[in-house]
């Protein structure tokens, strides 16, 4: 009996233990609370009701405002009313100033990230610091250097956003943004470039991380009954958090240091940065004014300039994606403010240097945009205050001394009692009077704080929102990587996208100008007379009829070594690239055909070929960035990056070309070659013999390259779309088999033999294949070899439509944009369908280009 008696005892006082904690902390929050007097705003539940509803908080007090715009929360000591009313957000953030503070609880929580700066502070010190920072963010001198900054970090950000294009990989759009801000901000508020976005930073991961991290946990303590307790046992989140700001305090301290030893010892004359002018400010008083003060307004700022920027941007970039005619307002709104004040729309930097003050308050568009996302997506979404004495609301609540009063912007932005029936649609033309942007009242458009303590960088956030956004949507087209995957916030201070934001993008520029160094003086680079006289040449050759059976001859044995190795693949049952087979077929024919030389790149017994084929795609490659490097002209000039690379692809490829030259015009000389020079280079030699001075050895070479690049690509990719479509339309694929049957007939010996069946494929078996040219040709208007071309005007012209050009604009063709176009194509412009080609089971054919330009080897 005793030891029962013992063990119940124990299990009495240990429920006493448990149960007493619970039942006082239930007590103090219901408790002369008033809970059910009409005086004061409904109750909705407790604070640690949000802990159910954490992860998706905003949206849940959405649904609370949406019912009842305000309403109360409880807490152990005092309750915390919720509002959505802008008569409310105007009495607490203007009106009543001076009766609101942030309020002990608030000061509690955030007072270890953020210590005494100018957000978390109150009185005197809030004035001290606002006034300190008034004065330099309206000096001149700062916002020009703060647009500098903005610019070249626009110009890298471009610049790494290409190289996931050329890529084609999905990447983190919010995570760059991040880098890019905290690479501005640390410029701008501490003179220091910590290259973040380009990874030659040292800690700025893990200091990213550390302050993400700390954001979040110091949010957590709001929901977090139990925070103070485990702070004082340093015990889960709250020892990560301390680990956490160690960090962040250390990092900041030695930027402090080393930025004050580099001001005394005169490294640094124009004190631009904000942390140089406030250390200049601190010799006034350096006793307030301790390292430890300054790098809580370090913080401080850090916090309104990295998240807020970096945020409202991923959630821009997400709205562009889901609104793709925004997208295109946009990049039409550039191009008209913009217009020709661009020496060179190729190049990244010339384009970034043209977003200068007066374009970006030109950028009405742009603007309301932002603005838009800012009022669906603000970058606070929750703030507050605290009442330092009993009140009553404009919309009659009465509020208690020490109750915390927030206005919740993301559920204003949300309410259709503030903006309207279409509130939560995305409509940037609700800010938009005659083209020209009209704000709203910053008690109704909350985003940037209103009443004495609004946010004073609010002017540099839109100034480099806009140059970043500016630089990105004229060169890019953005999309998600995945439309069904739902986008959601991390609940913390700022309105983070949970996860990032994956997406994928399209190059949106022309084609580059840069292009001459590897096409040189061929047929693709050339204008006038040099274009004529090779031109004229390359028609006459290309009609020949020797080189027209030569070329077939070769392109049957092509086959036939072609069929040979996709069967080895289909006798081990193995998936393989169709892709790169052709493109090695294409290249053993073009070859063969243009030089008289097996590369046997198929096969894999070439020698040189694979390193040949690899410098070639690279250079071709390589030329393409420079549309986008700002820096190539240095970078070659120095030998260094891209450019070394580029150098060392285009010496083995000249190299390559010129012993071909030197071996083929050898074996002409002495007539080791019987083939009766049907090959395009052994045609080209005989006609260089009339005219040796102007055609040379370099010249030929310039000539084949550009040969090259026509037939080597544009066949197989045009074969590699077709077996694509024949994949996705297992119809068309029976009848091209059946016309091959058809066609060929009996014409095939009784076995089934590859090199049988393809001699069998001569000039009159093509010329019945209807079915399969219109095949072809159907791919070729969805998928064109070249999907942008064009011409740049050498005079003032004005086109068929009515538009002017002006002397030296682009006028850009979009084959693959116009296979697309029911004005063009008809309905079923998008469908794939060979039956358009046909007029009575006759293929009926139009040209690739037009007029002079049209393309010489089609029938080729």
């Amino acid at each position: 009996m005793d030891i029962l008696y013992t063990i119940f005892t124990c299990i009495a006082i240990l429920l006493f233990i448990c149960v007493t904690p619970i039942l006082v902390l239930i007590i103090r929050i219901y408790a002369g609370k008033s809970i059910r007097n009409p005086k004061y705003a409904p109750v909705v539940g407790t604070v640690f009701h949000q802990l159910f509803y954490f992860n998706r908080l905003y949206d849940y007090q959405t649904e609370v405002a949406k019912k009842t715009p305000t309403s109360r929360v409880l807490g152990p000591e005092k309750s915390e009313t919720y509002t959505t009313d802008s008569r409310n957000v105007e009495h607490i953030l203007k009106t009543k100033f001076g009766k609101y503070s942030k309020g002990k609880r608030n000061q509690e929580i955030i007072m270890d990230l953020f210590g005494k700066g100018i957000f978390a502070v109150d009185g005197e010190k809030w004035k001290q610091q606002r006034k300190l920072a008034s004065f330099e963010f309206s000096a001149r001198v700062l916002r020009d250097f703060s647009c500098t900054v903005f610019r070249k970090g626009a110009t890298k950000l471009v610049s790494k956003v290409f190289e996931f294009s050329l890529a084609n990989q999905v990447f983190d759009m919010q995570e760059l943004l991040m880098r890019c801000s905290l690479d501005s901000i640390f410029k701008v508020g501490f003179g220091v470039d910590l290259n973040c976005l380009d990874g030659s930073g040292g800690d700025d991961n893990e200091f990213i991380k550390a302050f993400d991290d700390s954001n979040a946990l110091t949010y957590w303590r709001y929901v977090d009954p139990f925070w103070k307790l485990k702070r004082y046992f340093n015990i889960g989140s709250e020892a990560l958090l301390k680990k956490n700001i160690k960090f962040i305090r250390e990092f900041v301290d030695e930027l402090i240091r080393t930025r004050r030893l580099q001001l005394e010892m005169k490294q640094d004359s124009d004190k631009e940065d904000i942390l140089s002018r406030f250390l200049v400010e601190s010799k006034k008083d350096p006793e307030k004014m301790t390292d430890q003060y300054l790098r809580d307004i370090i913080l401080n700022f850090m916090l309104a300039g990295k998240d807020s920027t970096a945020n409202t941007l991923s959630w821009f970039f997400y709205v562009l994606c889901k609104n793709p005619l925004i997208q295109v307002k946009i990049v039409e709104e550039i191009r008209e403010v913009i217009g020709n004040n661009m020496k060179d729309n190729g190049s990244v930097d010339d384009f970034v240097a043209c977003i200068a003050e007066e374009v970006l308050e030109k950028m009405h568009y742009l603007h309301a945009t932002l603005t838009e996302t800012l009022r669906l997506y603000p970058a606070v979404p929750v703030d507050g205050r605290c009442a330092d004495a009993d009140d009553v609301l404009p919309d009659g609540f009465h509020i208690r001394k020490g109750d915390g009063v927030y206005y919740m912007s993301y559920a204003m932005g949300r309410m259709h009692y503030v903006w309207g029936d279409d509130a939560e649609d995305f409509r940037p033309e609700r800010w938009l009077k005659d083209g020209i942007f009209q704000p709203e009242s910053p008690f109704k458009f909350i985003a940037f704080h209103a009443g004495p303590r609004i946010c004073l960088g609010k002017d540099f956030a839109y100034r480099q929102m806009k140059i970043l956004a500016m630089a990105l949507v004229h060169f890019f087209r953005f999309k998600l990587s995945d439309d069904t995957k739902e986008v959601t916030y991390r609940t913390m201070f700022t309105l983070h996208i949970n996860e990032g934001l994956q997406v994928l993008i399209g190059v949106r520029t022309n084609k580059p100008k840069h292009e001459r160094k590897l096409q040189a003086k061929g047929i693709f680079a050339e204008d006038g007379e040099k274009w004529k006289q090779q031109r004229k040449l390359a028609s006459f050759k290309f009609s020949a009829r020797v080189l027209r059976d030569f070329s077939c001859t070769i392109f049957r044995k092509g086959a036939t070594k072609l069929v040979s190795k996709v069967f080895e693949f289909s006798l081990a049952n193995q998936v393989f690239d169709m892709q790169e087979l052709l493109m090695k077929c294409s290249l053993d024919s073009i070859f063969k055909v243009g030089f008289g030389v097996y590369l046997n790149c198929l096969d894999g017994s070439g020698g040189d070929d694979n390193e040949f084929i690899k410098a070639f795609d690279d250079s071709n490659e390589l030329i393409y960035w420079r549309y986008v490097d700002s820096f190539w002209k240095l970078k070659r000039y120095f030998g260094i990056g891209s450019e070394a690379l580029l150098k060392k692809n285009i010496k083995f490829i000249h190299k390559f070309i010129d012993e071909l030259i030197r071996t083929r015009r050898k074996q002409l000389a002495v007539k080791q070659d019987s083939m009766d020079k049907e090959d395009i280079l052994s045609r080209f030699l005989v006609e260089s013999k009339k005219d040796p001075e102007k055609m040379t050895d370099l010249y030929l070479r310039d000539i084949i390259l550009n040969f090259m690049l026509a037939g080597k690509d544009s066949t197989a990719n045009t074969l590699s779309w077709f077996f694509y479509m024949l994949c996705k339309n297992p119809l068309i694929q029976e009848k091209v088999v059946e016309e091959i049957r058809e066609v060929i007939g009996n014409n095939m010996k009784d076995k089934e033999n590859v090199e049988d069946f393809v001699a069998s494929i001569s000039e009159e078996v093509l010329e019945k294949m209807h079915y399969l040219q219109a095949a072809l040709t159907e791919i070729l208007r969805l998928y064109p070899a070249v999907p942008v071309d064009g011409r740049c005007a050498d005079a003032d012209d004005v086109l068929p439509d009515g538009f002017h050009i002006r002397k030296g604009d682009e006028v850009n063709y979009m084959s693959y944009a116009m296979g697309r176009m029911p004005y063009i194509w008809g309905n079923d412009a998008e469908d794939f369908r060979p039956e358009r080609w046909f007029k009575d089971g006759i293929f009926q054919p139009v040209t690739i280009q037009i007029h002079s330009i049209s393309c010489w080897s089609t029938n080729v």
